[in-house]
């Protein structure tokens, strides 16, 4: 009797054992630029995420485990990204990081090999730089800078203009965007007659305007953050330019006609990345929008790719290996999504392959600030 006692007990302390195992949590990462002139988008991005995974682990989670998002501020500073992802490593373990705000902190984890030391992926960075393309431990949902601008410049070249001016941030960045900007308008056939460049974190873009508007380019492409897009934008109609304005999807249309005012801003063509986000026309589109509302949140193309963003990590650790919860096992899984189709957005990776998407469209802020295609 008390063999078949002892027996009981140790069958249920193992069976409690294994369970406290299943229910460990999986723990993600995500460090943004909160501290920064990005600050708006990255809390609202925030958010988001934790939204998301609020949802997710009232419904269980992911097989069981719940996941756990960890926020840092890395103030739009390249090292301070480095350092804070070394440090929540070593505190809390990830099995992932989930976005990041530009590229140049996700270039320095590259520089500085604390992915591949750590063995864990870096999953949809809010940048299209190329220097992060071909990295085995980065997966991209967005399509690159260079999709976007051959769209853009493609449609420059379609309402016929020929004389194209660029607003460039500073940096290594900026300076990619500049170069981009000159190989897709030699391939649409316009010709780039002028630029003018800010420093990276400031609005100071007073050169910028006289340079541009002495030129007189009948379209300029902006290359910049919100804030400084903004200013260069107000600066510049104030001084009576009548370029129509374009930009890439890093600036936000709603950030930009509070900064610059919609008398400025109207018109301005913006590429996007992520389905359309104003109208239920996709099935994806239709079910963030109702996550916002029920969340209370605030509706963003950024936030948005961070909804996405998080559908994609949820469906790899739905694919992860029981006997390989780690880093490694979770990008195996990333490796084997093909073809998932989110409803109007779809992302296939491989082996070979880390860029899951090269969607790419032009939306217009029309004449009361909505967005329109």
């Amino acid at each position: 009797m008390r063999k078949i006692f002892s027996g009981l007990v140790l069958g249920v302390a193992s069976a409690l054992l294994c369970a406290a195992v299943a229910a460990e949590p999986f723990v993600i990462g995500h460090i943004g630029p909160v501290s920064s002139q990005l600050r708006e988008t990255a809390l609202s991005s925030e958010e988001t995420l934790n939204a998301f995974f609020d949802e997710l682990n009232k419904k269980g989670g992911v097989n069981g485990n719940k996941v756990i998002i960890r926020h840092g501020d890395d103030a739009f500073d390249a090292q301070k990204h480095a350092a804070l992802t070394r440090e929540m490593i070593e505190r809390h373990k990830p099995i992932a990081f989930l976005g990041a705000g530009g590229s140049g902190g996700p270039a320095e984890l590259l520089k500085q090999n604390i992915l591949a030391d750590a063995r864990i992926p870096l999953i949809a960075p809010i940048s299209g730089a190329p220097a992060l393309r071909n990295n085995p431990y980065i997966f991209h949902i967005r399509a690159s800078w260079a999709d976007e601008l051959q769209k853009l410049m493609q449609q420059m070249q379609s309402l016929g203009h020929s004389r194209i001016g660029v607003l460039f941030q500073n940096d290594s960045d900026g300076k990619f965007g500049l170069f981009a900007s000159r190989q897709e308008a030699k391939r649409a056939n316009v010709e780039i007659v002028a630029t003018g460049s800010y420093e990276k974190n400031t609005t100071e873009v007073a050169a910028a305007v006289k340079a541009l508007f002495e030129a007189n380019p009948t379209a300029i492409l902006m290359l910049g953050t919100d804030d400084a897009c903004a200013a260069f934008l107000k600066a510049y109609r104030k001084a009576g330019g009548m370029a129509q304005m374009y930009t890439p999807s890093i600036v936000g249309a709603k950030q930009l006609i509070a900064d610059a005012g919609l008398d400025a801003a109207r018109g301005t063509g913006i590429s996007q990345v992520m389905p359309f986000i104003y109208t239920d026309a996709s099935p994806i589109a239709k079910e963030y929008r109702a996550f916002v509302k029920r969340n209370k949140l605030n509706l963003g193309y950024v936030e948005f790719e961070y909804y996405i963003a998080s559908k994609l990590l949820v469906e790899g650790l739905k694919k992860l290996d029981k006997n390989n919860s780690t880093g490694e096992g979770l990008m195996a899984a990333l490796e084997s999504i093909q073809n998932y189709n989110l409803g109007g957005f779809r992302l296939s990776f491989g082996p070979g392959n880390r860029v899951g998407s090269k969607f790419v469209e032009v939306t217009v802020i029309g004449p009361t600030g909505e967005l329109i295609r």
